[in-house]
Parts: structure tokens; sequence; C-alpha cells
């Protein structure tokens, strides 16, 4: 059975940058590749004792724009001494933008 070792929520904000304008021209959204590193960073400065192995899984629901406030649900469970998974969970205003699952390793 496995045991929860985190179970939080982090605030995130992506602030306006060059990067998102062509990302759409006129209505800017934030990359899927963004968000997966931003919760990847999240993960480790969370669990500085683990390192992200890979991305399992990633599913995105709504755009995310530049700017908004988002909560990161964050619960990662270890089967093992040296193993664990993290379920991600992005939301904006009660509704669910991303979900991503990640293999952590020790």
């Amino acid at each position: 059975m496995a045991q929860v070792i985190l179970d939080a929520a982090v605030r995130l904000v992506f602030p306006l940058a060059p990067l998102f304008a062509d990302h759409f021209p006129g209505a800017p959204r934030v990359p899927g590749s963004c968000i997966v590193e931003a919760v990847r960073r999240s993960l480790e400065v969370a669990l500085p004792s683990w390192s992200v192995h890979e991305l399992l899984s990633a599913r995105f629901r709504h755009f995310v724009c530049p700017e908004e406030d988002l909560l990161l649900q964050l619960r990662v469970s270890a089967a093992a001494a040296d193993a664990a998974e993290a379920r991600c969970s992005l939301l904006h205003a009660s509704v669910r933008c991303a979900d991503l699952r990640f293999r952590l390793v020790r």
C-alpha cells in the first residue's frame, strides 16, 4: 500500500512574457511545456530529496492565460523507499486546467 508523502497546494502565476505573444497571437496562452516544467520544479522544491524521473501522463483540459492565479494541487505517494508517483492538478477559479503524473526517484 502506498504511503502519501506530500499532500499540498501551491499558488502559481505565469507572468506575461514575450514568449507568450506568439502562442497565440492576440490571445496569449501558456504552452503545455511551460506548465510541465513549472510543475516539475514545484515538485522538486517541495521534495528536495526526490527528483523527477519521467512524465507519465499529461492532460490539458483548458487553456491557461499568462497572469492567471492558479492553484497547483500536489499529491505524492510512495510504494517503495526509492520510488514515488506524483499526481498533480492545475486549477483556475475551481476549473481544472491540467492533470499531470510524474514518477519520482531518490
